[in-house]
């Protein structure tokens, strides 16, 4: 017995020292990610830290001296299952006082303000996060958080409806994690709407994962970490509302079965007004391409709920009191939210970007395997076909959701409404993704509204609940070594056949490691019946979220990098002293002053700022250019008449003649260049700082 208890604590010891050198070694190549492709042992010994690598091989040796004992494990287990939630509001409330988030915000650190993120590194791609979703909520606080804003695209702006932000008002309650700005610094604010949406996600997609694998705890902790360290979750994680969809559609089927289960009218009351704050952030989301698949997902749920236990729940006069009161405070606050916004949306939808495009077919079966080679994205996104975003989806096995409910159903022969129904429902996605239908089909099941890129997002969460619910109805298959031997065929086909789609992307030793790491995930998928096996499934299934989402964002504190700076105090002084002054940045990222409170003309238009540019284009000739969400460049310059260039969908320049200043009333430019050689009889600029780099003019007419 004492030579057992040595042999697993030893063995404990050098599963922690692989398991720490292994993330360590994975943090250095994320955060130098020219290091994975061009291996070199020399820099990776410098860049290894042994501080990180001790903290984490005491972390490893805790846990498993935790797990070495089965009493003590259990006991440990039972505690974090007992009080899940309190736990994750300490996490919470830990990450807030500490500013914690996952931010990219370290790429507007224009003026080398010192600051490095804990772990990970911030991403680039992500600029509609960090230029627009984050500068916009920071420029809130010089706005008294008000429904609407000048300072964001130097006009009144609706800051509520499109990249929903902090606003002191009653339709907020939709927005839930925005609430956080209102009473808190910008980094809490920002530290709880990144970690309070992690931690609850997480939470709800766990209560989600009881509901559908009839309360099994193993799985249902594997289903959570597929759903919220999937690629797509953490590489749209602060934009879109995809987490919010998420986090509220799982919670909306919830409360509807704890609704339908609970006879205490205390508690349906505090459900009901769940449920009221679930659908209308839903709503409000106000992004089709993913509602709409989505709810069909969430709404297939509800619908299996209330048949499952329609037979015990009666409806009496407090029921309906309850439906009425919470229907009618629904209807009030979206009345109010419509009355003001109305005017935002009908211009959003006549837009030539994104506008009231239509969709229809044209995807191709490669996205069914979009999730092979998620595995390296947080380390190298060069060589893709699309950008790594577009490219992002749920890890479902495919062809595994396929294969399980075809045993389960057919080969076993069991009978289950709900996994009939998500098998359809994932069979019709994939048909209405990839074929074209009559525009009155497309119309009718709201297709239209979807865009083809976004489908597959919907299509792999589909097979992941099918999966799960697969593997929760399976008995036990013979043949095991089988079974084994179809997985790893298995996995070189799939890698095969997503070499159409990846092979330029593919380097040295990937195909390997794909084959390796998949044949396991589909070999164990195959063999978990059992409870022994199903948390050999967990185990790989932790494995697999950290290489997927673990550090696709950093793990970064605080907001320095924008309140730090000696250019943002010298805005904010300028701010200060000449409130109503409009602004122009120039060979920057244009948001980056919108925190001081400076109405930047050219911050991203997240819809169309038409009388402005109409001011400096009478004729209307490049409307098709501004008339759309856009990130703006502008160029000061003096020998042309001033002219708009389309550089991608979602961009666009203005070389700006400098007598047109006038014309859009600016009164300052933070600039990297030197404007004084424009000055004429018209127009003069007068530099009023300068760090060497960045300046900042006055402009003044004659």
């Amino acid at each position: 017995m004492k030579y057992d208890f040595k042999f697993r604590n030893i063995k404990g010891v050098i599963l922690s020292i692989f398991a720490s050198f292994f993330i360590e070694s994975y943090i250095v190549l994320v955060e130098n990610n020219n290091l994975f492709s061009n291996f070199s042992s020399y820099d990776f010994i410098n860049l290894f830290s042994i501080k990180e690598f001790l903290v984490f091989l005491v972390l490893f040796i805790i846990i498993c001296y935790i797990l070495s004992d089965n009493t003590r494990k259990n006991q440990v287990f039972n505690f974090l299952y007992t009080y899940r939630l309190y736990l994750s509001i300490f996490v919470v409330i830990v990450a807030i006082i500490f500013q914690i988030h996952g931010s990219s915000i370290n790429e507007m650190n224009l003026f080398n303000v010192p600051h490095k993120p804990f772990f990970g590194v911030s991403r680039p791609i992500r600029s509609d996060e960090y230029i627009v979703n984050t500068m916009y909520a920071f420029s809130q606080y010089m706005n008294d958080f008000g429904y609407f804003s000048d300072i964001v695209r130097a006009t009144t702006t609706d800051m509520f409806i499109i990249y929903g932000q902090p606003v002191l008002d009653i339709g907020t309650i939709f927005r839930p994690f925005l609430i956080g700005y209102l009473f808190l610094n910008p980094g809490q604010g920002l530290s709880f709407f990144w970690i309070g949406r992690l931690v609850f996600l997480l939470l709800v997609s766990f209560e989600f994962g009881m509901l559908l694998t009839n309360k099994n705890k193993t799985l249902s902790l594997a289903y959570a970490l597929l759903v919220t360290f999937s690629p797509v979750v953490q590489w749209w994680f602060a934009i879109n509302g995809l987490v919010e969809q998420l986090i509220f559609g799982q919670l909306g089927a919830l409360l509807l079965y704890w609704y339908m289960t609970i006879e205490d009218y205390k508690k349906r009351v505090l459900i009901a007004f769940g449920l009221m704050i679930s659908v209308g952030t839903f709503l409000l989301v106000f992004y089709p391409s993913w509602q709409i698949p989505f709810a069909y997902v969430f709404i297939l749920f509800a619908i299996w709920v209330f048949l499952k236990n329609r037979a015990n729940f009666k409806v009496n006069k407090k029921d309906l009191v309850i439906f009425a009161v919470f229907l009618l405070i629904f209807s009030v606050i979206m009345s109010h939210i419509l009355t003001n916004s109305l005017d935002t949306i009908k211009i959003i939808l006549n837009t030539s970007y994104p506008g009231s495009q239509a969709f229809n077919g044209e995807g191709t079966f490669n996205a069914l395997l979009y999730y092979m080679p998620t595995i390296f994205y947080p380390l190298v996104q060069d060589n893709l076909s699309n950008n790594v975003c577009n490219l992002s989806v749920f890890v479902d096995l495919f062809p595994m959701p396929l294969l399980l409910s075809g045993i389960v159903l057919f080969y076993q022969k069991t009978k289950d409404k709900l996994l009939v129904g998500l098998l359809i429902l994932y069979i019709l996605f994939i048909i209405f993704y990839i074929v074209k239908f009559p525009d009155l089909i497309v119309d009718l099941t709201l297709r239209s509204h979807v865009k083809t890129t976004r489908i597959p997002s919907a299509i792999t969460f589909v097979g992941i609940l099918v999966l799960i619910r697969s593997i929760c109805n399976l008995k036990n298959l013979n043949h095991k070594r089988l079974f084994i031997f179809i997985s790893v065929i298995l996995s070189i086909l799939m890698y095969c056949l997503s070499t159409f789609e990846f092979n330029s992307y593919y380097l040295s030793l990937m195909p390997l490691i794909i084959i390796v790491i998949y044949s396991i995930l589909f070999s164990v998928s195959f063999l978990a019946s059992s409870k022994r096996n199903q948390k050999i499934f967990l185990i790989c299934v932790i494995g697999l979220s950290f290489l997927t989402g673990a550090l696709v964002n950093p793990v970064d504190h605080g907001t320095d990098v924008i309140y730090e700076s000696d250019v943002y105090h010298n805005v904010e002084k300028i701010v200060k002293d000449d409130s109503d002054a409009i602004w122009i940045t120039q060979g920057m990222k244009s948001d980056i002053i919108l925190p001081a409170g400076a109405k930047t003309l050219n911050s991203v238009n997240t819809y169309p700022n038409l009388e402005t540019w109409q001011k400096i284009d009478e004729d209307n000739q490049n409307y098709d250019v501004y008339n759309r969400y856009a990130h703006i460049e502008v160029n000061i310059q003096d020998k042309n008449d001033t002219s708009f260039k389309l550089v991608r969908v979602d961009s666009f320049i203005v070389d700006l003649n400098v007598n047109d200043l006038e014309k859009l009333n600016v009164s300052y430019i933070l600039t990297d260049k030197n404007l004084n050689k424009f000055s004429n009889d018209n127009v003069s600029f007068e530099k009023i700082y300068n760090d060497h780099k960045f300046k900042i003019y006055h402009v003044s007419y004659s």
